[in-house]
């Protein structure tokens, strides 16, 4: 577009210096369309410098949507994985209080739940390796190690309350004894809830996601 304009100035000022009375005016007419057109071509090229810069922005806003989501994919299933965990530690304490003395097995117990702390343990590994992307804007890393503390935290806990139920069906074998015992220590150890839906919703907010 801009070309057509300066072939068609062009060819105006032709027929201005061919038709025009004076030179005086024809060098004014010159020089104003010398100042709109050196105006023109200033703003075409400051728009297409906010017009480069906000595709530079978009981009990088994008690359860091998808590492933040890459990153949230793997914690959620590291989350999953917990949960499973905690739901199977209520199930055997849970059943063990609906269960009489004809089919209780204090060895079974006690191997369930130590198969069961191993495989905490496990995540525990996991959760302390979780880091923060680096590539992700200071403020949104912040939120995401408050994340990952608030997890590490939770996931102590959740292993604590496992391997000291462990050591309970190690050292009592009585069902009745052994009911008492795994509750308490299920209501006294058990973490509080997990809660991060406040990090994460500000992480997308900020992140337009």
């Amino acid at each position: 577009m801009i070309y057509l304009l300066i072939v068609a100035a062009a060819i105006a000022l032709i027929l201005l210096y061919k038709f025009m009375a004076t030179r005086k005016n024809f060098f004014v007419i010159c020089a104003v369309i010398v100042v709109v057109f050196g105006i023109s071509a200033f703003m075409h090229n400051q728009q297409a410098q906010r017009e480069e810069i906000s595709r530079a922005q978009l981009e990088e806003l994008h690359e860091r949507q998808k590492i933040f989501g890459d990153w949230y994919a793997a914690y959620q299933r590291d989350i999953d994985s917990l949960d499973r965990n905690w739901q199977t530690y209520h199930n055997i304490v849970d059943g063990l209080q609906a269960m009489d003395a004809d089919s209780f097995n204090a060895e079974a117990v006690y191997l369930r739940l130590r198969e069961l702390e191993q495989e905490s343990i496990d995540e525990q590994i996991k959760i302390y390796g979780l880091t923060a992307p680096q590539l992700l804007d200071e403020e949104s890393r912040t939120l995401v190690e408050n994340v990952i503390r608030k997890t590490k935290d939770y996931v102590d806990a959740q292993t604590r309350t496992i391997s000291l139920s462990v050591k309970v069906a190690q050292s009592v074998t009585e069902l009745e004894p052994l009911k008492l015992k795994l509750h308490d220590v299920m209501i006294r150890e058990s973490p509080e809830g997990l809660f991060t839906a406040q990090e994460i919703s500000a992480i997308r907010d900020k992140l337009g996601d």
